[in-house]
């Protein structure tokens, strides 16, 4: 059976999938100003963004198991609209106190978004679009991570910090209104236990091995992230309001390709893109590596920038079709929680590593040269694991037919 609203489906999972992922990272440049505003010290006003990825990492594996219970539709509407009260709740909030129940709010809700949006999205498409569809749905997690900081410093130069959660709710709204003439009668198959079927997949090494790839990918991008605005602030000495129209250059490039990229897996098989999207990852560090220790042109970092954005969005949209693909109908719930866990840890892995590096380190041009070494390790990591990931799964076609993938991926 063909669903016809189903490209309408996939835009407002994607926009709730976006939504979840920027107010991971959107904070950022705002916490100063909010513990300035509250009268707090640094290290406590970090609880704004722990209040919000603590929640979401936990309940990622518990959403996995609970999407497919219920029928999409009211999952949806419900963790949206929760997830903008919990937003309105941040933006309004008197103390610091309900600030972070606001936020809590927020990463309950945005674990059931991010496990239920790409699951949803893979079933509600034909087989032979679910390039497209996880071109843009799964380009749309680290596309939000990375453009919050880049988003959150231009409503600062122009707005009170509470502008960065009340841009979510008009947003909230739209999906939901999307959702609502798009999702209904959805549901997503279900047989079994959902943790099972999660230690089934990762017993499947073209599963294990391209989850590692995602890891990899999202962890360069959490590092760059990291890394980035000391480099402009240090070394380039760029002012801040232009500091973060470059940053937006990653997400655009990794929109841009995501989509085209879909496109392309649709007609020519996921493979091919996945490995070139590396390499492009790859080439562009290797391009940012060599000016980040010393001042350059803006439009020449800029450029950078761009290639590596292009190559996140190339491999991500390829490699999560081939991950949403990876086992039978019924484990897309858990193979969608599985990914996401994975980019979680990944956004907190990068920074982290970099945090514990520049503690051995002076001079902030060694911090430097040394945090796009380890970048660019995890770009070779990236690199090795998608190529595994292809072998594996060329292997594994040969050996046996591959899991039937059909529109019957959803109910009516």
């Amino acid at each position: 059976m063909l669903y016809e609203r189903r490209w309408l489906a996939v835009v407002a999972l994607g926009l709730s999938l976006f939504l979840s992922a920027l107010d991971g990272t959107i904070v950022a440049l705002a916490l100063p100003t909010i513990a300035r505003h509250f009268q707090l010290s640094d290290s406590l006003a970090s609880a704004v963004t722990l209040s919000y990825a603590i929640p979401l990492t936990l309940l990622i594996l518990p959403s996995g198991d609970l999407v497919g219970r219920f029928h999409t539709l009211p999952t949806f509407l419900i963790s949206v609209v929760g997830f903008g009260l919990g937003s309105l709740t941040c933006g309004l909030a008197p103390n610091f106190a309900l600030l972070l129940v606001g936020r809590i709010v927020q990463g309950c809700f945005g674990a059931v978004i991010a496990t239920q949006a790409i699951a949803v999205a893979a079933a509600v498409v034909l087989p032979g679009e679910r390039g497209r569809a996880m071109g843009l749905i799964g380009a749309l997690a680290p596309l939000g991570g990375v453009a919050g900081p880049g988003i959150g410093g231009l409503l600062l130069a122009r707005f009170d910090w509470s502008a960065i959660f009340f841009v979510n709710v008009p947003v909230c709204l739209l999906a939901a209104l999307l959702g609502l003439f798009s999702l209904r009668g959805v549901r997503l198959s279900r047989s079994g236990s959902a943790y099972r079927q999660m230690g089934g997949l990762l017993r499947r090494p073209p599963f294990r091995w391209g989850l590692l790839a995602f890891f990899c990918s999202v962890t360069v991008a959490g590092a760059l992230y990291y890394l980035l605005p000391f480099d402009m602030s240090n070394v380039q000495h760029i002012a801040p309001a232009h500091a973060g129209v470059i940053l937006l250059c990653v997400p655009l490039g990794m929109g841009v390709m995501g989509i085209l990229g879909g496109y392309l897996t649709d007609r020519y098989g996921a493979q091919p893109f996945i490995l070139t999207g590396s390499g492009l990852l790859l080439v562009g560090l290797i391009m940012l590596t060599l000016i980040v220790q010393s001042p350059t042109a803006e439009l020449d970092l800029a450029w950078r920038l761009l290639l590596v954005g292009i190559g996140i969005g190339l491999f991500t949209g390829p490699n999560q079709t081939l991950l949403m693909s990876a086992g039978a109908r019924e484990t897309m719930g858990a193979a969608s929680a599985l990914s996401n866990l994975g980019a979680r840890i990944g956004s907190v892995c990068g920074p982290l590593v970099l945090g514990l590096t520049w503690t051995f380190l002076v001079s902030i041009s060694t911090q430097m040269g040394v945090g796009i070494l380890v970048v660019d390790g995890f770009a070779v990591l990236n690199l090795l694991f998608a190529w595994l990931s292809i072998q594996r799964r060329a292997r594994s076609v040969s050996a046996e037919e591959e899991p039937e993938t059909t529109s019957k991926n959803f109910s009516f």
